[in-house]
């Protein structure tokens, strides 16, 4: 069958209009679902302190940002976490971690991922009526880190993500666990919260999950002992007011002890 070249251009013109009709639909979906986002985050946030949202990307967008994860796993790029710089016991943190912004190596997905959650926290910080996040001016995040916990009983345990006021004010934690069993697979997020009074979590690391949450002292939290291995990808949004405080307490205290040592080579 011939199809005639007018009838063709029709048809593809047509083609066109539809799927620009359907992406159309598909970015009003998009914003009407952040919109709707950013209120329970604002809302659970100032209410409970954390903010926990189901199927967040969907199955398809989930599946292919933990298939960058394991590929980032088969590279052995993943290294034992760490503790305030410094290399953790693992009696206290027994995760395997990397750091991406998802540019280099290339992980377009993971990028997506840290581009919705921008979007999220960002819109809540600026809107109207937003309770305590008003009093954060939140500038940059760090990278996102994401992290493995092999199974076997590996842990993190009690701590606060920012007790040292480094400028880190919101926690954001994605879960790539699918067909996870939290009574044998155990690895849940235990929440101590200091924001509703007596009240204790536990958020299971589900597939497609994510959690806000205070960085500081209102929520100490632990990871329970994992038994089939856990992926997790984290970003901490920072305040810059804190932040630049912080750095300028490190800036001092450096040019403190170098002046210092150089008093005391001085005296010899």
């Amino acid at each position: 069958m011939t199809v005639s070249k007018d009838k063709k251009q029709t048809v593809e013109k047509q083609t066109e209009k539809e799927f620009a009709g359907d992406k159309m639909k598909s970015d009003e979906k998009s914003q009407s679902w952040i919109a709707e986002t950013v209120s329970v985050v604002i809302e659970h946030l100032n209410k409970f302190g954390a903010c926990v949202i189901d199927d967040f990307l969907g199955e398809r967008k989930g599946v292919r940002i933990l298939d960058e994860v394991l590929d980032l796993r088969k590279r052995e790029i993943f290294q034992e976490g760490q503790l305030a710089s410094v290399k953790a016991e693992k009696s206290i943190r027994s995760d395997k971690i990397t750091w991406t912004d998802g540019a280099s190596p290339p992980t377009p997905n993971i990028k997506n991922l840290i581009n919705m959650i921008d979007t999220i926290v960002m819109t809540a910080n600026k809107a109207p009526n937003n309770g305590v996040l008003s009093n954060y001016n939140i500038g940059s995040r760090t990278k996102a880190m994401i992290a493995c916990y092999p199974g076997e009983g590996t842990h993190y345990v009690k701590h606060i993500d920012n007790p040292n006021k480094d400028g880190r004010c919101i926690t954001a934690i994605y879960y790539l666990n699918k067909n996870w069993e939290p009574e044998k697979d155990g690895g849940s997020l235990k929440i101590y919260s200091a924001c509703v009074e007596g009240v204790i979590a536990q958020v299971d690391p589900f597939f497609d999950r994510v959690i806000f949450f205070w960085s500081d002292r209102r929520n100490p939290h632990e990871v329970l002992p994992a038994y089939r291995e856990r992926y997790a990808i984290t970003v901490w949004y920072m305040d810059e007011k804190e932040k630049s405080d912080f750095e300028e307490k490190k800036r001092l205290k450096v040019a403190s002890t170098s002046s210092t040592s150089d008093t005391q080579r001085s005296a010899i």
